[in-house]
């Protein structure tokens, strides 16, 4: 077998994934303009699409980089554990979660472009579902991703900070979002399928458990 067909088994999903985000951001600006969250197309107008199409779009070419390193990222912990279907299964809920959120929750939010939100929820799942990280690390980063989406919803937090980067603001409601799209979805997984949890369990390295 290939180096390049053990690859593309392992990481297929994530490579589609970044692929299309790459190529929508060759398309700015059209595809924000067709698929970015917009409160107001999306309420009267019914274009219920960009609820899960804004996750797609990004600000500008550094906002679109953060998030593929963050897609990387996340490819790198997941690794084939989640290029499959349940990783299909997260990244849909992920995105929809974020997006549903932020039109019900998030009513003075009127934009929204970005993966970011749904990152955080992707993160959070990865080290639960992956056969290389023990249940001590999967909550660390649980925790970790906890109080970073906490701390972003005080007034300690500027939300202004990076707009000179990525082009705008932080919408700090998108990761608020998307860490409950990755608590739910655990809970979600250990309700209806407790015995892939516990067959994870039982490939992490000993040593670290």
């Amino acid at each position: 077998m290939s180096v390049l067909s053990v690859f593309w088994r392992r990481y297929a999903l994530y490579c589609v994934v970044m692929a299309l985000m790459a190529a929508l951001g060759l398309l700015q600006p059209w595809s924000s303009d067709w698929l970015a969250f917009d409160r107001a197309l999306i309420g009267s107008g019914h274009q219920w699409w960009r609820l899960f199409s804004a996750n797609w779009v990004h600000l500008s070419d550094n906002h679109l980089l953060g998030n593929l390193l963050g897609m990387t990222l996340f490819a790198y912990v997941a690794g084939r554990d989640l290029n499959n279907r349940l990783g299909v299964m997260l990244l849909l809920w992920g995105m929809l979660w974020v997006g549903c959120g932020l039109y019900l929750f998030a009513d003075r939010l009127q934009h929204y472009v970005g993966m970011s939100g749904a990152l955080h929820g992707f993160l959070l799942v990865a080290p639960f579902v992956s056969r290389y990280y023990s249940r001590r690390m999967a909550w660390l980063f649980l925790l970790v991703i906890c109080c970073k989406t906490a701390w972003e919803q005080t007034a300690w937090y500027d939300d202004m900070a990076l707009v000179g980067y990525i082009g705008g603001r932080v919408a700090t409601q998108s990761h608020l979002m998307g860490t409950l799209s990755g608590i739910s979805f655990l809970a979600m997984l250990r309700w209806l399928a407790p015995h892939y949890l516990r067959a994870v369990a039982q490939h992490t390295p000993r040593s670290e458990s």
